[in-house]
């Protein structure tokens, strides 16, 4: 039984920091770029508008996904103790390797679309003006 804990807890610990940090970059975030707390990308620290929309973006993405991801992981936790141990440890690890997975492919379509928006000095691109 605690090595069924020790795994249910193992896969619940990155989803529900993920939520965490995704309402403290919506919610809390500082106003302005630093390098101590918040989600930093070059193309999001340019200016004050780059980073503010950043922050509203990387917050409203890793929430969800952390909220989505602990209900998705809490259903499939709830299946350990009926598997064998080596059994419930291959799925211990297959779901934190999609977590993780996961998590990169967020941080690629956040960091795309900043810098689909604003150049690397944090200005507005000029070919997303009016559009």
């Amino acid at each position: 039984e605690g090595i069924v804990s020790v795994a249910r807890i193992a896969v619940m610990v990155g989803p529900i920091l993920l939520f965490v940090a995704g309402l403290a970059y919506l919610l809390l975030a500082p106003k302005e770029a630093n390098y101590t707390f918040g989600y930093r990308c070059a193309f999001g620290m340019g200016s004050v508008e780059a980073w503010r929309f950043t922050q509203r973006l990387a917050g409203a993405v890793w929430s969800v996904l952390g909220l989505v991801l602990s209900i998705m992981m809490f259903s499939r936790t709830g299946k350990f103790a009926d598997l064998e141990i080596s059994e419930m440890l291959l799925a211990a690890v297959k779901c934190l390797i999609w977590q993780t997975a996961i998590v990169a492919v967020s941080c690629l379509a956040i960091n795309t679309a900043v810098m689909a928006r604003f150049t690397y000095s944090g200005e507005y691109r000029k070919d997303r003006v009016g559009k």
